[in-house]
């Protein structure tokens, strides 16, 4: 039998702000409602179970979520990120703020929740088989996706 995910559970601190929040940015369906879970659905049907009673606030990891997305997709959730004010980074340690790295020739840009417990990561390209040098990780000088 294959191995296949169907759902993974998110510790938060507000499982329906962040589960909007997050359906939002990928105009996904709106989240459901599962017993203690709000359930967000990915197009590949992996559901992301979004809980906010089972860790104390102050115990909560840092959960991360990546998603690939298509070019247009890409544009769409920038656009809705940009609307929002919301702020976002090049990189996973979030010391790049405002830009997007060009990692294996694609796009990518990080954000938090509001709740400040979920890393959510957008890439246009999926990840190549070796890690590119850390260096590579700010975005280009110029060009319509580096706007403030």
């Amino acid at each position: 039998m294959a191995n296949e995910l169907n759902h993974i559970i998110v510790h938060c601190k507000d499982r329906r702000q962040s589960a909007a929040f997050l359906a939002d940015l990928m105009a996904a369906p709106a989240p459901v409602d599962w017993a203690r879970f709000t359930q967000v659905n990915t197009s590949n049907r992996v559901g992301i179970d979004f809980a906010d009673d089972l860790v104390t606030p102050d115990a909560i990891n840092r959960s991360h979520l990546a998603f690939l997305v298509t070019d247009a997709e890409f544009d769409a959730i920038r656009t809705r990120i940009d609307d929002g004010g919301i702020r976002f980074w090049a990189d996973p340690a979030m010391s790049l703020e405002a830009e997007i790295n060009h990692h294996y020739g694609g796009r990518g840009l990080y954000l938090l929740d509001p709740g400040g417990t979920v890393s959510i990561e957008f890439i246009t390209t999926p990840y190549g088989d070796e890690p590119e040098p850390r260096n590579t990780i700010a975005s280009q000088a110029a060009g319509p996706d580096n706007r403030p």
